[in-house]
């Protein structure tokens, strides 16, 4: 019969083994969940490279097309040396042709020599990428379009620019177009795509087809296709084209021998990996805490004067794309140097708080509102006119005058000067030192007035 206690022991090592068990199942897991997404972070880091090695190249051949464009602009339409200029060009092995289509009709393409068969088409009506030269040239850039099969044979992609001339009839005439093809997959052979294997990686580089709207493939590896959630898809915006890398590594975690060394190593350092862990995480959360502070006041939390000039230059180039008009508008408490001379400085730190409190709640969400020093306080409105965003100061004001400001159970009443200009030229320093000069002219009026930078000339 066995002793009661060694029955009793061998069970606590039972549950001891489960247990340790556990954490190390638990270890393993967490580390290779961290191979792999740092190797989802390589993953991005050669997506990105790609990518912008693919968007070089392309461009570099497609951009010739301005070369062309101009002839045409220098010689009024009527080219007379375009063989010459051509065969300056030519000068890479992917460019099948280039070619000149007065009203979008081909009239002339070099070389010519295996090339005739374009002569006379219509790319406005007719053949592969007709789609893109209409795009072309409504919307008055140059366009790529393909891969497709072209009529010389074989595949190609094709740079298509439209050309305006200013005629004594008409100004900004459309002349036509003109285009260059690529040989194709030649074009992409300097992106490297051919690399990523070498690099451990399977890729497919895909778009949207422009007239079935289903998925077609540019190029593809023919490699491993079990993606899994494990990878990486880039989009790349070229030109007018949207085209999609998507890379995936070659093998899974579980073919490195190393993994699997790791895992028996793991089950040895597994309380040095949870206390890593721990560290990881806390250095995570401090840095997290700390681009909170760098982006916030930490007074009032609403954004710092830098982090006010950061954002506020992503919504002028935002506006300056859709061509909307876009508003500084700058406010100082009046007297606020007595609130601090007579309650103390904690009041005015109540104060610089309540005031941001109120002015949040009256502006838009997507409004850059931010402390930019002392008791001066600054706001970047868009996509508004001059009308409501004078509504829009005056309200402000107006919310600050009625405002019931406490400190200690004291109430304070504060008013506000407002200076308000319009962002000229997108040059956000020049509007705001026009909003200060109109915040100065405000206080030299008397204080609690809105003044628009505009009025101080009449």
């Amino acid at each position: 019969m066995q002793n009661p206690k060694t029955e009793k022991a061998s069970f606590q090592a039972f549950i001891w083994f489960f247990i340790s068990l556990a954490v190390c199942f638990s270890l393993t897991a967490m580390i290779v969940i961290n191979k792999i997404n740092s190797e989802k972070l390589n993953m991005e880091q050669v997506a990105t490279l790609q990518s912008t090695r693919i968007i070089e190249v392309v461009k570099k051949q497609f951009y010739k097309t301005y070369a062309l464009a101009a002839l045409v602009v220098q010689a009024k339409g009527r080219v007379t040396n375009f063989e010459e200029l051509a065969s300056f060009l030519l000068d890479d092995n992917s460019i099948l042709s280039l070619a000149l289509a007065p009203d979008g009709v081909v009239s002339d393409v070099f070389p010519h020599a295996d090339n005739e068969i374009v002569i006379g088409t219509n790319f406005l009506a007719e053949g592969a990428g007709h789609q893109e030269a209409i795009d072309a040239k409504e919307t008055g850039h140059l366009v790529l379009g393909g891969p497709f099969e072209l009529s010389q044979g074989g595949e190609g992609l094709i740079g298509q620019m439209p050309v305006y001339l200013d005629t004594p009839a008409e100004k900004h005439k459309f002349w036509g177009l003109v285009s260059i093809t690529l040989k194709f997959p030649q074009a992409l052979e300097d992106a490297g795509l051919d690399l990523l294997s070498k690099q451990g990686f399977s890729y497919t580089l895909w778009k949207t087809h422009p007239d079935a709207g289903e998925k077609q493939i540019i190029d593809s590896s023919h490699l491993r296709d079990d993606t899994g959630s494990n990878f990486i898809e880039n989009h790349i915006h070229v030109l007018n084209a949207d085209w999609y890398l998507k890379i995936w590594p070659l093998k899974s975690w579980y073919h490195y021998p190393e993994n699997i060394s790791l895992i028996v190593a793991s089950i040895f350092i597994s309380f040095l990996v949870m206390l890593a862990r721990q560290n990881n995480i806390d250095l995570k959360g401090m840095k997290t805490s700390l681009e909170i502070l760098a982006q916030h006041d930490p007074l009032t939390g609403i954004y710092n004067k830098r982090w006010f000039v950061e954002m506020s230059k992503i919504h002028l180039e935002r506006t300056r794309r859709l061509k909307k008009d876009s508003f500084v508008i700058l406010f100082d408490l009046d007297h606020f140097k007595h609130i601090n001379e007579n309650y103390g400085p904690l009041a005015g730190d109540d104060v610089l708080m309540q005031t941001a409190t109120c002015i949040k709640s009256k502006i838009r969400l997507y409004d850059v509102f931010a402390r930019y020093g002392g008791e001066e306080f600054i706001i970047s409105v868009f996509d508004i006119d001059q009308q409501d965003v004078n509504n829009l100061a005056e309200r402000l004001r107006a919310a600050i005058e009625s405002e019931k400001f406490l400190h200690e159970n004291i109430g304070l009443q504060i008013t506000a000067s407002f200076g308000v200009a319009q962002v000229v030229d997108y040059n956000l320093n020049r509007t705001i030192q026009a909003a200060d000069e109109a915040l100065y002219s405000a206080k030299h009026l008397g204080r609690n007035k809105v003044v628009f930078y505009s009025d101080l000339a009449l």
